[in-house]
């Protein structure tokens, strides 16, 4: 257990402060010593350059292996279960912050409001580690914009100039003149338990900025924090602490209530006659629900048993009046906050031997629980099934310690190894032009395959040889500005596939919009998104395609249309009981609309003219850029307008 050094002559005089205020004080009272000011790094390019990683990978294992209740060892064979109706992206990861001295802190809590996440820190001591006194103790709150799905950035980072672990947090229930408190729940190396209030502006740290500090007595650390009416609760301590309610505008403390192992609180809603829900862990946990009111009566007691390890991390989580516990070796189980009666649970003997449960946390489509070096589970509710149906496992070799799912973010936080960011999006965002065979090749092609121009091949691999960097060996073609066909007439439109030299089985497609006014987002091109090859790989690479196969999109396109094309990299995975249709949405997706693509817009196409041919081509490279190859070859198209006279081929890349 870390040591704490209590200053009696500051606590003292805080304390003093304290009782001398009346509630009807609006402005809290402290004292220089409960001032903390906050070292405030707002270059966001750096701070993204230096601990982000984009990834965008595909994540969760679909296929499920089961255990036996009394061996936990593996069934002989699989039960496979359906395929989430969603698919998460790795969008990438965020390095901890390293102290002097290699002190690597783990992320404890993630608040999300908005187009922002707020990620608390502290430092876990490690066995043998030397350090002593004031070393062990090291907060921190990073400010991501997750503005962009596909492109998280850390906006701040902020770090105190006191000695003290950041645990928890709560974001105040409204912004007045842009401003909106946050709340820290602590571990100070000079008082012990203590809440640190952050005035945000505009939702970011103002730079300078203070915290302000309250001391939660008697608990030596404060575990968590919430939110609700007037007030803040918090839970304080483990030999010593309880739960505590301070007036939100002042911090003056209005009741306290101390019991030991007081872990989590959390609300049921926001408004005077709601719930303000308590976690007491260890060998005789239990759950304590109040009345979120002046007198803050006790409602309900009721006993859940153990939670082992007693020091771990047991999350609570509240949500349609269940109490959600992440209760350590015992798995996690949902009680009724009226009854106490157990409604959902994941047992023990349906998780591998080596998890624990650290964390839970619910959206409106799954459960999602972290379960230590086991990873994080990914759950379904069933109903009138009281065992949880686990639909996926993401096992990545750290310990998933802590996780919070909102705006369909999931963020997990893996102690010493950082936090992942996962991305939910709905399965299949786009159309799919017919019904395709087994291989992925469309049942609607042309009858008979478009004959290719003899020179086109030999053209085309001298423009684009493979594992030639196209960047480098010709920067001419980036800087045509002209990604898109745009119609200057009404015409119909083939596409043919010509070649392709991918590693992965991608698929391809277009989509459409009036030029006049172009997408800003992806969601804006949802309902045109159509994909032509589901298998965009040739015989003996992958697929069953082969050059001439036409595609052609019947109906008439208008003037004035603007028609680009994408490439879903990994997007078939093949026909299975997994995999029903073959289609995912791979590992990112490429866009010649380059606003649209991830990494800031890379440019992942080019689009080019073949005179002698009379040849419009369209090419991708399939690895997202700065990585690949970069030789643009990986799936070549060729687009064919009728009448010709409807498109202005003189605009793109000449061959």
């Amino acid at each position: 257990m870390k040591p704490f050094k209590i200053l009696m002559g500051s606590f003292a005089l805080s304390m003093i402060l304290f009782t001398s205020c009346t509630k009807e004080q609006d402005e809290p009272q402290y004292s220089s010593d409960d001032e903390m000011l906050l070292n405030v790094n707002t270059d966001s390019k750096q701070l993204t350059a230096s601990r982000m990683k984009y990834i965008y990978m595909p994540v969760f294992d679909t296929t499920y292996q089961n255990f036996y209740n009394s061996t936990n060892t593996l069934k002989n064979s699989l039960d496979v279960i359906p395929n989430p109706s969603h698919q998460f992206i790795l969008v990438g990861e965020i390095a901890s912050p390293v102290r002097s001295g290699n002190r690597v802190l783990s992320a404890t809590h993630v608040e999300v409001l908005g187009n922002k996440a707020y990620v608390s820190y502290h430092y876990n001591e490690q066995s043998g580690s030397g350090f002593t006194g004031g070393d062990l103790y090291e907060g921190q709150i990073d400010v991501i914009d997750i503005t962009d799905p596909s492109l998280p950035v850390i906006l701040q980072s902020a770090i105190p100039t006191k000695k003290a672990d950041f645990n928890s947090m709560t974001l105040d229930l409204t912004e007045t003149n842009g401003q909106r408190k946050l709340w820290v729940a602590a571990t100070d190396f000079g008082v012990g338990g203590a809440i640190y209030q952050l005035t945000l502006q505009n939702g970011e740290i103002p730079s300078p900025a203070v915290m302000y500090r309250t001391k939660t007595p008697p608990g030596k650390s404060s575990n968590s924090v919430a939110r609700a009416a007037t007030w803040l609760f918090a839970t304080a301590g483990r030999t010593a602490g309880g739960l505590f309610t301070f007036d939100a505008s002042n911090m003056h403390l209005e009741n306290t209530i101390e019991f030991p192992n007081a872990k989590y609180n959390a609300v049921t809603g926001q408004n005077i006659g709601d719930k303000n829900v308590v976690l007491k862990s260890g060998n005789t946990a239990e759950i304590q629900v109040y009345e979120i009111s002046q007198a803050h009566t006790l409602l309900n007691t009721f006993s859940i048993g153990s939670i082992q390890p007693e020091d771990g991390k047991s999350v609570l989580y509240v949500k349609d009046n269940l109490a959600w516990v992440a209760m350590g070796y015992e798995g996690v189980k949902a009680f009724d906050l009226n009854t106490g009666a157990v409604v959902h649970s994941l047992s023990p003997s349906n998780m591998a031997p080596e998890c624990i449960s650290n964390g839970v946390s619910i959206d409106e489509d799954y459960v999602y629980i972290a379960n230590g070096s086991g990873g994080l589970y990914l759950c379904k509710i069933i109903p009138g099934q009281q065992e949880l149906s686990v639909v996926g496992i993401y096992k990545y070799g750290a310990s998933a310690n802590y996780v919070m799912a909102k705006n369909n973010y999931i963020f997990i936080a893996n102690g010493r190894e950082g936090l992942k960011i996962l991305h939910k999006v709905w399965e299949g965002d786009y159309n799919v032009i017919c019904d395709y065979d087994e291989f992925g090749v469309p049942l609607c092609l042309e009858p008979n395959p478009e004959p290719i121009c003899p020179t086109l091949m030999s053209t085309l691999q001298l423009a684009l040889p493979s594992n030639q960097n196209a960047m480098v060996n010709h920067p001419e073609y980036f800087t045509n500005p002209n990604h898109n066909i745009v119609l200057n007439a009404p015409a119909t439109i083939y596409f043919t596939f010509i070649d392709e030299g991918a590693g992965m089985k991608n698929s391809y497609g277009i989509y459409w919009y009036n030029a006049s006014n172009p997408p800003t987002s992806v969601a804006q091109i949802k309902s045109t998104k159509t994909v032509l090859f589901p298998n965009a790989s040739k015989v003996n690479s992958g697929g069953n395609l082969v050059a001439g196969h036409t595609i052609h999109m019947v109906g008439t396109f208008s003037a004035g249309t603007s028609i680009g094309s994408f490439l879903v990299v990994g997007g078939w995975v093949g026909v299975s009981p997994t995999y029903p249709t073959g289609l995912s949405n791979g590992y990112y997706t490429h866009y010649s609309d380059m606003n649209l693509n991830l990494n800031g817009g890379q440019q992942q196409s080019l689009l080019f003219y073949d005179a002698d041919c009379d040849n419009i081509i369209m090419t991708f490279e399939d690895v997202l850029l700065p990585g690949g190859d970069k030789d643009f070859n990986d799936v070549i198209i060729k687009i064919a307008v009728d009448p010709p006279t409807a498109v202005d081929p003189s605009l793109y890349i000449p061959l």
